[in-house]
């Protein structure tokens, strides 16, 4: 828990982050070098809202197709709701998101404030917050998984985020990290039982013809994007550079960097807590930023995820181990560095020979260093989870060996 003078360091630093939003979101600053092409504020939000209206109004036929599950079509609407779904839901989700990022912070160091002003206010997240998209959602839930020690309502949350969103389905997991008292069988019991009631929702309310929109979501294409098909898409681009064989070369470069981090690098953790909300929430956030990256083509506003691993890493014990700082310091470097590339992309990236789109050389050098600093992060958040996780996987495994033995 936060000691009184942090709990109201953290209430300063909320209300600053409110003001601050309130100002960027209604100037032209914002559209003007961190967002663009946004027709009106909160746009993905309101597409869910068309897609329940529409469906309820339509019984659900010739309604157009969206990036979320059906499920949002069984959500209660009418004109009388209006003012809550347009105005009161957005304000108290964006005021919940600042709320769980400031209150995860301890402030033990300077360092954690540095960082608490750049993952709120990078262009990433002020993507997300302007487009409100539903991501938001599944990150505010992440931080419900990490304190509740009510269960049941976790994986209620969880089971209607899968169906929202299919990627949470990989959020399952913290049913192994929720209960340390819990032995490892238990757990299995648990996750199969959650797994198999989404399957069994999902054919229930013939929600399988939604599954690949939802699951994919619409692609970034080469714009703001967070993707490991980002570098081959721009060797393709630039030189014709065949896709799949750039996206295999690169995944087994990937893949030997990882191997060898693990088998170089002998940091070790002792005495984690791994029921600790702040472990939870790396773990979490860092999984679901990890396997996004490497299965779909995600707008960059997925990186929010990336949060979610500062309350665990900026503690002083941690920031002690030169990896672990040099780390953080990289993290600095890439979201200072998103500025630039945010910039670039909305003022001077494409022009037009023949009525061919070709784009700007200042556009794709910054991508090629988007995409690079992309693949070091997540090599090296990859390796961090596998170290700080391993000697618990170890022992959970030695755990399920006995059980089978007796």
């Amino acid at each position: 828990m936060l000691e009184n003078n942090k709990i109201n360091f953290a209430l300063i630093n909320s209300i600053i982050s409110v003001f601050l939003y309130y100002i960027l979101f209604n100037s032209n600053f914002l559209y003007e070098f961190f967002v663009g092409g946004s027709k009106f504020i909160f746009g993905d939000y309101r597409a869910a809202i068309e897609m329940v209206v529409c469906s309820q109004e339509n019984n659900n036929y010739n309604c157009p197709e969206f990036a979320y599950g059906k499920i949002l079509t069984f959500l209660p609407y009418s004109e009388k709701f209006e003012i809550i779904y347009q105005k009161i839901i957005p304000i108290l989700l964006i005021l919940t998101f600042i709320i769980c990022v400031v209150f995860s912070f301890n402030f033990d160091n300077k360092m954690s404030v540095i960082i608490l002003y750049l993952s709120l206010f990078n262009p990433s997240t002020l993507l997300l917050i302007e487009r409100l998209n539903l991501d938001i959602l599944i990150f505010i839930s992440i931080f419900i998984f990490s304190i509740n020690r009510i269960y049941f309502i976790n994986w209620m949350i969880l089971i209607n985020l899968t169906l929202l969103k299919i990627y949470p389905l990989i959020l399952t997991l913290v049913v192994f990290f929720e209960n340390k008292k819990r032995d490892i069988v238990h757990s299995i019991i648990i996750f199969s039982l959650i797994f198999l009631i989404i399957i069994f929702l999902v054919f229930k309310f013939n929600l399988l013809e939604t599954l690949n929109a939802y699951g994919t979501e619409s692609k970034a294409g080469y714009f703001y994007l967070f993707s490991f098909n980002h570098l081959p898409k721009l060797l393709k681009y630039s030189f014709e550079f065949n896709y799949i064989l750039s996206l295999t070369v690169f995944g087994l470069i990937l893949l030997y960097t990882f191997v060898t981090l693990c088998r170089k690098n002998k940091i070790i953790f002792e005495n984690i807590d791994h029921n600790n909300s702040e472990l939870i929430l790396f773990n979490l956030g860092s999984i679901i930023l990890i396997i996004s990256f490497l299965i779909y083509s995600n707008y960059y506003y997925r990186e929010i995820f990336l949060v979610c691993i500062f309350p665990l890493l900026l503690r002083n014990s941690f920031l002690k181990i030169n990896y672990i700082r040099y780390f953080i310091y990289f993290i600095i470097l890439r979201y200072i560095f998103e500025y630039i590339y945010s910039y670039v992309s909305l003022t001077d990236f494409i022009f037009y020979i023949e009525n061919v789109r070709k784009f700007k050389f200042s556009f794709i050098f910054t991508s090629y260093i988007k995409s690079f600093l992309d693949l070091i992060l997540i090599v090296n958040l990859s390796y961090l989870v596998y170290v700080i996780n391993k000697s618990f996987v170890v022992k959970k495994i030695s755990t399920l060996n006995r059980f089978f033995k007796n």
